[in-house]
């Protein structure tokens, strides 16, 4: 039945960020999380995601940090090495491109389960490889495991998170789980290497540790992580999407709006896998988005996955550092970058900077820090500024996963940032050999290399021109705000 006229009203002082009402007078999904607020599900479902993101962290630096180990066990050369590295990266892109897919298709929840199975099993038979050949298969499955976690959790959490908290919630996720995650992986590299004294085969203990936050997360999903209620009102679960936002009201022991029903889609359900489903991100209402979060991950995955597989291999090759002494170091860069994802939580949503501003600082930021690198004259200057470059570039890499999550529509948010993302995780596939290649020439070419894609990163977000701080989530195509109404907003 309708709401009555009192509670239409209410429903019209909870809609913010110039939101329009629905026909049916029923409150939207964003209506009912906000108006639910902030609870202890949010924050058991950002425990679960986190675990997922932790993993992801962890996989990233675990190959720079057997650089020794591998290249012994199996006699690899450097190129061999950065070969074994760009195949993980090959495994990312490959989860980066089917994960979205499958999340728009069958769900956010199945999708994490699934790709959580897939990562558990490559990261334990990495761990037992038996040559170089297996090994290689086997971070090319579990890179195809972690390739989908990201880009579907972040879709996830923005989904079922408050207005006020969605970019914060998803900062954390993206930024501070994903930095902690590689910070466990340091530290659990210097325990196994002290343990067995750098001999043996140590680094596979190291493997089979940092496997475990995404098992210990698979049953908890399994029986606790709900659906995104966007993804099940588009595909005609109406009734299920309302039980989870009553949920919600429930935990803060508050009483939904209009009984817990929402408005419903007016669109039908459409097919997923279509190809006409793919090309609605070229769209006129969403191709500049498009591109541009296409070119800004596309910078930011060859600056930040090119700088963790070389530093290791620069401090061992120019300052002669032992295992130990570089963990200590990249424990020092995610140290500093934790602290920068925390600033960029504040500075985002700041009015007049916002997610543009927030991108464009890091970028313009971390040009100048690449630039100062090549004139470093011993090894603390050195570190300190290697540490202040993943720190920057953290920056903008953490805010394009809420920047583009708010830009995309519900209908397309999973495809569109695993399609766009899967160009950074092409350059990032391309980074190891790159960065390899420059070494050998010069360390002036490395950070020449990445001063050059931070700049293109800065004239990207110079002429993209949608600003998305306090807006509602768009659900579908035809709900984007078209770019010839689009209020256009300074930079600064």
């Amino acid at each position: 039945p309708p709401p009555p006229t009192s509670c239409v009203a209410r429903v019209g002082m909870v809609v913010g960020g110039g939101a329009k009402p629905h026909p049916s007078g029923l409150p939207s999904i964003e209506d009912q999380l906000n108006h639910a607020g902030l609870t202890s599900k949010h924050w058991f479902i950002f425990f679960m995601a986190s675990l997922l993101v932790a993993a992801d962290g962890m996989e990233m630096v675990v190959i720079s940090l057997l650089h020794n180990p591998l290249k012994l066990e199996w006699g690899l050369d450097e190129l061999g090495f950065a070969s074994l590295g760009s195949i993980v990266f090959a495994g990312l892109l490959v989860g980066n491109l089917s994960g979205g897919f499958l999340a728009d298709k069958f769900g956010r929840r199945n999708t994490l389960l699934a790709v959580s199975v897939v990562f558990g099993a490559g990261g334990l038979a990495s761990a037992l490889a038996t040559d170089v050949l297996v090994f290689a298969f086997c971070r090319f499955v579990t890179g195809i495991g972690v390739g989908s976690m990201i880009p579907v959790a972040d879709s996830l959490v923005l989904e079922l998170a408050p207005t006020e908290w969605r970019g914060r919630l998803a900062m954390l996720l993206t930024g501070v789980a994903f930095a902690l995650g590689s910070l466990f992986a340091c530290i659990v590299g210097i325990v196994m290497h002290d343990l067995w004294g750098g001999q043996g085969e140590w680094w596979r203990y190291m493997v089979l540790v940092c496997v475990m936050p995404g098992l210990l997360g698979l049953p908890l999903m399994y029986m606790y992580l709900p659906e995104s209620p966007h993804w099940l009102v588009l595909n005609g679960r109406k009734f299920e999407a309302e039980e989870i936002c009553r949920d919600f009201c429930k935990a803060n022991d508050k009483e939904p709006l209009a009984g817990g029903q929402i408005a419903p889609c007016d669109t039908e359900p459409h097919e997923t896998l279509s190809f006409e489903h793919f090309t609605g991100l070229f769209s006129s209402r969403l191709i500049k988005s498009t591109a541009f979060i296409t070119v800004a991950y596309t910078v930011c995955g060859f600056v930040y996955y090119g700088h963790i597989f070389i530093y290791p291999i620069l401090l061992e090759f120019e300052y002669h550092m032992e295992v130990r002494e570089a963990y200590g170091s990249m424990m020092i860069g995610v140290v500093v970058e934790i602290a920068t994802v925390l600033a960029c939580i504040v500075i985002m949503d700041v009015p007049g900077i916002g997610r543009r501003g927030a991108m464009a600082s890091g970028f313009i930021a971390c040009f100048v820090v690449c630039c100062l690198v090549t004139v470093s004259q011993n090894v603390s200057q050195f570190v300190f500024l290697n540490s202040a470059v993943r720190a920057l570039i953290e920056g903008p890499f953490t805010v394009i996963y809420i920047y583009a999550g708010e830009l995309l529509p519900s209908s397309h948010r999973a495809t569109g940032i695993s399609f766009c993302n899967s160009f950074g995780r092409i350059a990032a596939m391309g980074a190891p050999v790159i960065t390899t290649w420059a070494e050998e020439t010069s360390i002036v070419m490395v950070f020449g290399l990445f001063a050059a894609a931070s700049g293109l990163g800065c004239l990207a977000i110079i002429l993209f021109k949608k600003e998305t701080l306090g807006m509602p989530l768009a659900e579908t195509v035809d709900d984007v705000v078209d770019d010839g109404d689009e209020e256009k907003t300074p930079l600064l």
